[in-house]
């Protein structure tokens, strides 16, 4: 049995604006450029291999500039990818939080990010439903720990919910019920990424992050950048249950645990999750109806109608922007947190205030889409779609740098699509100014397979066109 896992693959769909983040924040002219009104991240490893084998003397490299775009500039093509706005357009930032990526630089949703929202909502799910005097029971001797000493908590409220998990759950790694169950990464194709423009909603207001002060119109309230994972992406996610652990489960798993908890098979887990979610959605869409805020209500009432009318998927919202409900899963009753904020007041603020009275809201049209909801959907159901995304993704890895930025510079310049501008003259001319070698070679052979795509190369129609096959045509000969 050791090492014998049951895999069940799934497809993972971002619902609403998505991050997790790697910790780091990336800075124009030192991580990223504007290119077309567009933040631009530059790949600087193959930029400067780039320089550094081209034809372009160092001193004149060097005499170009020192700012990160006068580099690009000098290579002759971008190495990197373009980072679209999601929602609305707007100035592009100093600076922006970064999501997580891969060697490859490929954005992921870390499979421990993923584990931990589903152990969080499962813990909530399990409280809630429980024997209401056993959970109170443990609620008071985790969470309240010597309230009777001196009429104050002898423990942070962390320590105290620390003490109420491990009893749970287990003390440590090795006596975890969740050991049993584990989580893959989910990668993304870098197509999927955005800039999303995040603002603080606090208190039916909204809130200056550089000022430290509230405003009532959110235009005059500046909140952070991020990139994010846009609605309708989908990668693939594989759970595991180790059967080896699971065959004996009294030999690792500390005594009192409560093995409920952990999910038993994808479709147990679907119900628990989707209970949870729904419970969660209702309390947020009560909450911005409250505050007077009927455009994140409105999408907040969409995914619960999306989620009830989903016979097959499970919802879950995760990673940054989740909020302390996110964080906590929401499972203490509205009394139990009172009590909580009278022991605690410097960590969950005075009683008579709202608590949690913060949302984070990404800007599209204005502040209204929370972040971090996603669904885990059967893998027969997406199959087709993530087997033509492999293949596109596959396609654009052989797509020629130099074409890509051309491209773009074209439709910039004629104010016209990149379709226009592929099948043009101006393309074609650009690319026979280019000196013989491996470059030009692949730019051609990638400009052959677009029109090919398009059923352009053995009868282009347009003067335009016909103009430009006969300049790769003549330069082939």
């Amino acid at each position: 049995m050791k090492g014998i896992n049951h895999t069940v693959k799934l497809g993972l769909e971002i619902i609403t604006p998505t991050q997790s983040g790697s910790g780091a924040e990336l800075f124009k002219e030192i991580d990223y450029i504007e290119r077309i009104q567009l933040a631009f991240i530059v790949d600087q490893q193959a930029s400067f291999q780039a320089i550094a084998s081209g034809n372009l003397a160092l001193d004149a490299q060097l005499l170009a500039g020192n700012r990160l775009s006068d580099w690009v500039n000098a290579v002759g093509q971008d190495f990197g990818y373009r980072l679209p706005w999601l929602g609305s357009v707007a100035k592009v930032p100093e600076k922006f939080r970064e999501q997580v990526k891969d060697a490859m630089n490929r954005p992921y949703l870390p499979g421990s990010a993923i584990k931990g929202a589903i152990r969080t909502a499962l813990i909530a799910e399990w409280l809630r439903s429980a024997t209401k005097d056993e959970v109170i029971s443990k609620r008071i001797t985790g969470l309240l720990p010597y309230a009777e000493r001196n009429g104050k908590p002898s423990k942070s409220r962390t320590f105290a919910s620390s003490d109420l998990i491990k009893a749970l759950i287990g003390k440590d790694a090795k006596q975890d019920i969740f050991r049993s169950f584990k989580v893959k990464d989910t990668l993304f194709a870098n197509s999927e990424l955005r800039l999303a423009d995040i603002r603080w909603l606090n208190e039916a207001r909204w809130r200056s992050m550089s000022q430290r002060k509230s405003f009532e119109g959110w235009q005059q309230a500046d909140g952070i950048h991020a990139e994010v994972l846009q609605p309708k992406a989908l990668g693939l996610l594989a759970l595991q249950w180790d059967d080896f652990l699971l065959s004996n489960v009294n030999k690792w798993q500390q005594d009192g645990t409560v093995s409920a908890i952990a999910p038993k098979d994808f479709d147990d887990l679907r119900q628990r999750l989707n209970r949870h979610a729904e419970y969660r959605l209702q309390r947020e869409i009560l909450f911005y109806r409250e505050q007077g805020k009927p455009a994140p209500e409105q999408e907040c009432q969409g995914i619960l109608n999306m989620l009830k009318a989903d016979e097959h998927s499970a919802y879950l919202q995760m990673s940054w922007g989740s909020g302390w409900r996110g964080m906590t899963g929401d499972w203490a009753s509205d009394n139990l947190v009172e009590e909580f904020r009278k022991l605690y007041p410097k960590d969950l603020g005075r009683p008579e205030k709202i608590f949690p009275k913060t949302r984070r809201l990404v800007v599209s049209g204005e502040p209204k889409l929370p972040m971090g909801w996603v669904r885990l959907l059967p893998y027969e159901l997406v199959a087709d779609k993530l087997e033509i995304q492999q293949t596109r993704q596959q396609a654009n890895s052989a797509q020629s740098a130099w074409v890509n930025q051309k491209l773009a510079q074209i439709a910039q310049q004629n104010r016209s699509p990149e379709k226009e501008a592929l099948r043009g003259k101006a393309l074609a001319e650009a690319w026979q100014a280019l000196p013989d070698g491996e470059e030009k070679q692949a730019a051609l052979a990638d400009i052959k397979a677009r029109w090919q795509t398009e059923d352009w190369w053995e009868q282009p129609s347009g003067k335009s066109a016909k103009q430009a096959k006969t300049i790769y045509e003549q330069d082939c000969t």
